[in-house]
């Protein structure tokens, strides 16, 4: 009944147009019948998506695209997400008002608005307020890095005083979704609705009541190109080099080797993000598949090593029961912490970054071998990325001693794709 209002239908659709969709109900599903990327082509195929997947929450990407099919990206969305309780929900509006006002310092005012998305509230930037002319992804996450690096001591004092309840957080990257306007809440009965600056001091939760919310779609307003000098000073301060679009020149990696253990570590782990976004547990499933076919090239896929027979029949079959097939692969998992394991320990995330992310680190910068990573995995259809054999043979054994070359690839497409 939520999402047949036309209020609800109206800025749902005009927030998602260009935006990768992603639908949260029984399962998580980004990819259509056909296989393509999901996305509303008109106004009811919101509630009919809603039908179809059973879906309770809707989710779009920060990125707005010129092209679903190619996924290029045209337009950013820069969001500071800030994490409390519903209970506690008084410490995020504290820390949204900190960042407002850093914000404003900047010369921001006119295009940030905020979102309530269920336990926390992202503080968003319109898209349009960045120019043009920069790399939209790399000017966003810039501009964040910069005011969260401005209002870290006041943010670190607020986090104390909850108690640890509240949480802020950069998590840009560049196929991140987050919640829609207007979206359900995926656990509470809670609207994610939209406020201005302006009424931080207003805010109350029961604003986020399905059946009497209240929502500002001011989110739309912004003045061209506001945060320009903002950007400017984020690019010196931090010193990140990111390409414009009259950019035409064209660096190369300098030479060095990844290890086979880290390119499949890797690709795993990009692999199980193209198709889940759950960056932690992609990294628990890179770090496993990693160590798994490092021990399986050594022992034998079926070698059970001499623990095993140690084991009571009872312990045996609830290991058996732990187990579960992901894209084509059957994996042991944690039931408490969820992610997959190897061995008696779960893998996790900070395990990926010790053995994989900080290796690779070494020899190249690792944002930019990961974001290759998703390039290239993301440049096949979902049928092989589903498949164990097809990935293996397709994916990964083409590039296991010469991955590069893929990231020059994705390098050069990138830099020519940004020149008018």
């Amino acid at each position: 009944m939520h999402y047949d209002l036309e209020i609800v239908k109206e800025e749902i659709f005009n927030y998602c147009r260009g935006r990768w969709v992603a639908l949260q109900g029984r399962s998580f599903v980004r990819y259509d019948a056909k296989g393509e990327p999901l996305s509303f082509k008109e106004i009811n195929d919101i509630p009919k998506s809603v039908k179809i997947y059973g879906a309770r929450t809707i989710y779009s990407t920060a990125a707005i695209y010129e092209d679903l099919k190619n996924l290029k990206i045209k337009k950013y969305t820069p969001f500071i997400d800030i994490d409390a309780t519903y209970d506690d929900w008084g410490y995020a509006i504290d820390a949204a008002k900190i960042i407002v006002e850093a914000l404003n310092r900047e010369g921001l005012k006119e295009s940030i608005y905020l979102l309530w998305s269920g336990e926390g509230i992202h503080v968003r930037i319109n898209e349009n307020a960045i120019p043009s002319n920069l790399d939209q992804f790399y000017a966003a996450k810039a501009v964040v890095n910069y005011i969260l690096k401005k209002t870290k001591d006041e943010i670190i004092k607020l986090v104390e005083k909850s108690r640890g309840i509240l949480k802020v957080e950069n998590l840009i990257d560049e196929k991140r979704v987050f919640t829609s306007p207007l979206s359900l809440h995926r656990t509470k009965d809670a609207v994610a609705v939209c406020f201005l600056p302006k009424d931080l001091d207003n805010f109350k939760i029961e604003w986020t009541n399905p059946s009497n919310f209240k929502h500002d779609s001011s989110w739309k307003n912004y003045v061209l190109n506001e945060a320009e000098q903002l950007c400017k000073l984020a690019i010196k301060e931090l010193g990140i080099k990111f390409p414009s679009i009259s950019s035409n020149t064209v660096q190369d990696y300098p030479k060095g080797k990844i290890g086979r253990f880290q390119i499949m570590g890797l690709l795993q782990a990009a692999r199980y993000y193209v198709l889940f976004n759950d960056l932690d547990k992609a990294k628990s499933f890179g770090i496993n598949r990693a160590i798994f076919y490092a021990w399986a090239k050594h022992y034998g896929r079926y070698y059970t090593g001499r623990k095993t027979s140690g084991l009571k029949k009872e312990e045996i079959q609830a290991k058996v029961q732990n187990k579960k097939e992901i894209a084509g692969e059957e994996v042991f998992f944690d039931e408490k912490s969820g992610y997959f394991i190897v061995g008696q320990k779960p893998n996790l995330p900070k395990d990926y970054d010790s053995e994989i992310r900080s290796r690779i680190n070494s020899i190249y910068p690792y944002d930019e071998i990961w974001n290759a990573a998703i390039e290239y995995i993301s440049s096949f259809p979902k049928e092989i990325l589903m498949d164990q054999r097809k990935f293996f043979e397709k994916v990964y054994l083409p590039v296991r001693d010469n991955f590069e070359a893929i990231v020059n690839k994705f390098k050069k497409k990138d830099e020519r794709s940004s020149i008018s």
